[in-house]
C-alpha cells in the first residue's frame, strides 16, 4: 500500500531527476580578441559587401568558428579549450585552401582569455 509520505517522496524524486535532465551544457568558452590589418593600416578598397575574414579551425574537428570583424579590423571570437589554425583573409579566398597575397595562417593555443591576437595580411613571416 502506497502511502501519503511515500507519494511525497516519488514525488520528490521525480522533481530532482527532472531538475537533472535539463538540456546539454555547454562547455565553456574563451573570449578571443585582436585585430587583422596589412603592415599596421586598415584593410581597405575590397568590393562592395566583402570585407577581412578572420577564422579559427578546431585541430581534431576540422569545424569552423568565424570571428565577428568590425569595420577597425577589431574582431571577437568565443572559443572552447583547444587548438586551431587561426586564417586572416583580406576579404578573398576566405573559403579557399590556395594562400595567396592577403592570407595568413598561424596556430593557436586556447586555454583562457586571448587578447590582442595580431593578423597581418602583409606579413611574409606566418604564411603557411
Amino acid at each position: 500500500m502506497i502511502t501519503k509520505y511515500t507519494k511525497h517522496a516519488l514525488f520528490a524524486l521525480l522533481i530532482a531527476c527532472l531538475a537533472g535532465c535539463g538540456g546539454e551544457t555547454k562547455a565553456k568558452t574563451f573570449k578571443v580578441t585582436g585585430k587583422i590589418h596589412s603592415g599596421g593600416s586598415p584593410i581597405t578598397g575590397l568590393p562592395p559587401g566583402d570585407r577581412p575574414m578572420v577564422k579559427f579551425e578546431a585541430s581534431g574537428t576540422k569545424e569552423p568558428t568565424y570571428a565577428k570583424v568590425a569595420d577597425d579590423g577589431s574582431f571577437l571570437a568565443d572559443l572552447p579549450v583547444g587548438n586551431y589554425k587561426v586564417t586572416g583573409s583580406a576579404g578573398f579566398m576566405a573559403n579557399s585552401e590556395k594562400k595567396g597575397p592577403g592570407m595568413v595562417s598561424q596556430d593557436l593555443k586556447v586555454e583562457a582569455d586571448v587578447a590582442n591576437l595580431d593578423i597581418d595580411v602583409a606579413s611574409k613571416s606566418n604564411k603557411k
